[in-house]
C-alpha cells in the first residue's frame, strides 16, 4: 500500500509531505495506482521550485517507493507560504480522489509538525 504522510502543524498549515510504499495494484510498469501517486508527488515538488523559487528538501529511496518533500518555514514570506498552502491542498485533493477510487491501494494520513 502507498502511504502519504502530510506534515501539518497545529494551524493546519502544511510544510511537507512523504510518500512510501508500493501499491501492488497492477503488474510493473503498468500499475496506475502508482503512477498516478508518483505523477502527483513530483508534479507537486516541481511545482514548489517553480512557483516559489526554492528548492525544498528531498529525500529518495534509492529503489523508489519513497519520497520525502520537506520545505523549511524559515524560507517563506508571507506571500510564499500562501502559495505553498494553495500548492499543498492541491495536492492533497488530488490524493484525496485517488483514495475514494483506490483506498485498497492508497491512504492518506497527517504528521503534526
Amino acid at each position: 500500500m502507498i502511504t502519504v504522510k502530510i506534515h501539518s502543524d497545529e494551524n493546519r498549515k502544511s510544510y511537507g509531505f512523504e510518500v512510501s510504499g508500493h501499491a501492488y495494484s497492477g503488474d510493473p510498469g503498468h500499475d496506475l495506482v502508482c503512477a498516478g501517486a508518483s505523477a502527483i508527488a513530483f508534479g507537486t515538488v516541481n511545482a514548489i521550485g517553480q512557483i516559489l523559487q526554492l528548492q525544498p528538501g528531498i529525500e529518495q529511496g534509492e529503489n523508489g517507493g519513497f519520497l520525502s518533500c520537506v520545505i523549511d518555514q524559515a524560507d517563506l514570506d508571507a506571500e510564499a507560504d500562501a502559495k505553498l498552502q494553495i500548492i499543498l491542498q492541491t495536492m492533497v485533493t488530488q490524493y484525496y480522489t485517488m483514495v475514494a477510487s483506490y483506498g485498497d491501494f492508497i491512504e492518506l494520513k497527517y504528521k503534526m509538525i
